[in-house]
């Protein structure tokens, strides 16, 4: 009876040293991941942009990059403008470099290009592609096709997203160009069928590759406004433990 009563005495005790291990380990667990996150380069307030605003900006940006070939299809005839073709883009840059203005760079968020810059550079781009999509789709050399309209639309909502983000962030973009303000002068350009293809099919080509950008942007900031939740859970559940 008293062995058994000792080695039920050294199991108990077992038990406890383990369980005292476990709570030790989570507790630095804890400590470690608020180390982490809380020195991760999260840009300025990500936390207080709304979720659901970001995934409707992921989303719409998804179903443009989608459209953008199907209304290139519809819009554009000619068989020698092919999307992604670098033997076409080579020879049109020239008419581009006096066509189509270019869109703004969208670099990778740092200290050096903001969260703010990010949004503003992505919210002038959107307006630069719709005015040129609105100016060129009024050219009667040119097929009218709903999809064109569409395409406007889902640009203009997913601008409106952006600046709801900019609102949410509580960043100014009253300086930025109205739709008024940033007409473009390609309208002067359209003076042939062809010289009027090239611009839609330029403009179209300049949205994809500014679109993969925007996608990319949204992307991360999805993933800082994860992170930054993360922290705040974090950071509760160490409260909780009294770290």
């Amino acid at each position: 009876m008293g062995l058994c009563y000792c080695w039920s005495l050294v199991t108990l005790h077992i038990f406890f040293f383990i369980a005292v291990l476990i709570m030790n380990f989570q507790v630095a667990l804890l400590v470690t991941l608020v180390g982490i996150v809380g020195s991760a380069p999260v840009s300025h307030k990500p936390d207080i942009m709304d979720k659901d605003t970001i995934e409707q900006a992921h989303s719409l940006i998804s179903k443009i990059l989608e459209d953008i070939p199907t209304v290139h299809t519809a819009w554009i005839k000619s068989r020698s403008f092919t999307l992604g073709n670098n033997t076409t883009r080579q020879l049109l840059l020239n008419l581009k470099e006096k066509m189509i203005p270019s869109a703004p760079v969208l670099q990778n968020i740092s200290s050096s290009f903001s969260l703010e810059t990010c949004l503003a550079h992505i919210a002038k781009g959107l307006q630069l592609h719709l005015n040129l999509l609105k100016e060129i789709s009024k050219s009667p050399l040119l097929v009218q096709t709903d999809q064109v309209i569409d395409l406007q639309a889902e640009i203009q909502d997913l601008l409106f997203q952006i600046k709801e983000l900019q609102n949410q962030a509580e960043f100014d973009h009253s300086q930025q160009a109205s739709d008024k303000q940033s007409h473009t002068d390609v309208a002067k350009h359209l003076t042939s069928e062809y010289l009027t293809g090239v611009a839609a099919h330029l403009t179209l080509q300049q949205l994809q590759d500014f679109s993969y950008d925007v996608l990319r942007s949204i992307l991360s900031i999805r993933s800082m406004a994860s992170i930054s939740e993360n922290t705040n859970t974090v950071q509760l559940w160490v409260n909780a433990e009294g770290v």
